[in-house]
This record gives C-alpha cells, sequence and structure tokens, in this order.
C-alpha cells in the first residue's frame, strides 16, 4: 500500500501535462463455481468441495477503486484496487477434511475472499478518431484467503503473492458521446491461470469529463498446487463513474 501512495503523490503534478482520471465501480457479485482443495499435495489431501453447489452464497457487492494516468497520449500507468468477499452458509456435506481441521455436521460456513492490487502500464498501439487500442502488462498483488467456520470451530488457507499479466484496452465509439470498452489483465501458466475482464459502455455525463461506466466484468482462474487446488469462475454487473481532472 506504501508504493501505492508514492506513485500517487508522484502522478498527481504530472496531471498538468497528461491526464489522471479516477474510476470508482459497485455492484453485484455472482459465483458460477468455486471449488476447493486444502491441502492438494499427493501425499496429503483434504476434502474437494464446491462453495457454489455444497454451500448456499449470500448475496454481496463489490467496490473497484482506478486511478490512471495518460502521458502523452502514449503511456497510460494505471493503479487499481479490487478487494472482494462472498460469504457462503449452510454446508450440505457430512464432514469436509479443509486445512487441517474436520468439520462435520450442520452449520458450516465458508468466506471465500480475494482482494487485489496492481500496477499497470499499457501503450497505445491505434489511436483513431474512433478507435483506441493499447497493450502492455500488470503486476498483480493477491490476497486471498479462503475460510470454514462452525460454531468455535475455523480453518483457513492464506496465499499472498504476486502475479504478472497481459493487460489490454480497445475503445470504440460510434457516436460522440457514446464508447464500447473491452478491458482486461489475463494470463495462462502451467500452475494456474487469471483473468479479469470487463466489457460494456462508456457515456458522457458532464462534457467528456465525467462518463458512466456499466457493462458486465468476470474474473476467473485460480491454482492446483500442493497448497491449495481452487478454481473460482465470479460474476460481476458493475456500475461506475469515471472523472478525468
Amino acid at each position: 500500500m506504501r508504493t501505492y501512495i508514492i506513485l500517487i503523490l508522484f502522478l498527481l503534478p504530472l496531471s498538468l501535462t497528461g491526464q489522471l482520471s479516477l474510476g470508482v465501480e459497485s455492484g453485484l457479485v455472482f459465483s458460477q463455481y468455486n471449488d476447493v482443495r486444502v491441502p492438494n499435495g499427493d501425499d496429503v489431501k483434504g476434502t474437494i468441495f464446491s462453495l457454489d453447489d455444497d454451500f448456499t452464497p449470500e448475496s454481496s457487492g463489490f467496490l473497484r477503486v482506478e486511478l490512471n494516468y495518460l502521458l502523452n497520449d502514449k503511456h497510460t500507468f494505471e493503479l487499481t484496487a479490487a478487494p472482494l468477499q462472498i460469504d457462503y452458509e449452510d454446508s450440505n456435506l457430512e464432514s469436509i477434511d479443509f486445512a487441517g481441521s474436520t468439520f462435520s455436521g450442520n452449520d458450516i460456513d465458508g468466506r471465500y475472499e480475494f482482494n487485489t492490487y496492481r500496477i499497470s502500464y499499457r501503450y497505445r498501439l491505434v489511436d483513431k478518431p474512433k478507435f483506441i487500442f493499447d497493450i502492455g502488462a500488470s503486476l498483480l498483488m493477491r490476497d486471498a484467503r479462503i475460510s470454514l467456520t462452525q460454531n468455535d470451530l475455523m480453518a483457513e488457507d492464506t496465499d499472498l503473492g504476486f502475479v504478472p499479466l497481459i493487460s489490454f484496452y480497445l475503445n470504440y465509439s460510434p457516436a460522440s458521446k457514446l464508447a464500447l470498452l473491452l478491458k482486461g489483465d489475463a494470463l495462462v501458466g502451467p500452475q494456474g491461470r487469471a483473468e479479469d475482464v470487463f466489457g460494456g459502455i462508456l457515456f458522457d455525463i458532464i462534457d467528456s469529463r465525467l462518463k458512466l461506466k456499466a457493462g458486465y466484468r468476470f474474473i476467473e482462474g485460480g491454482a492446483d498446487v500442493d497448497q491449495v487446488y481452487n478454481f473460482a469462475f465470479i460474476h460481476f454487473v458493475d456500475l461506475g463513474l469515471a472523472y478525468t481532472f
């Protein structure tokens, strides 16, 4: 977090020669699947279970903040904070071995946290009046946690790490105040994958400074390593505002 504060303070004076924009998004979250096994080693394995199929997901929302700076109409530097938490309740499984603890019976609840913070850089390859295409890379820091609770019993698996991703941005403007946007970060590797992709619209509310952002986002991916097996597919109904200073 200290790195984000330093970069924000560095970018603010540059707004005199470039474009500094702040975006805030929120909405509803729905998970399609969320499969878990902890541990996942060859010698010791926990119970594989689905937080979506074996529990009852609770409705939840989200908050996402993006700060980006466009330098010389070519170079975009972006900071993103995207905390996420989904709660699940009332497991229908008789027994779950998870993170060294055994849960059995009723009143087993779960929680899935996937908080991400990223630094991105994109270079503008195409800059036409109606079409913009940027490509670059992101460094994502994930602060993930999966936990089960039952009365006084609690077990959790946490993961703090960094993941490099390919970053892309496509903007097509069919009308003067309307733009179609496809934007995301993604990468596939031998031990897992990660995708965070948004598709939707931008609509000018006040000139071109204040824009309405609306659309659909999905996050999909996970890891298959000795510590944990976890793959999730999460859908977002996304609504937000973006302001250019």
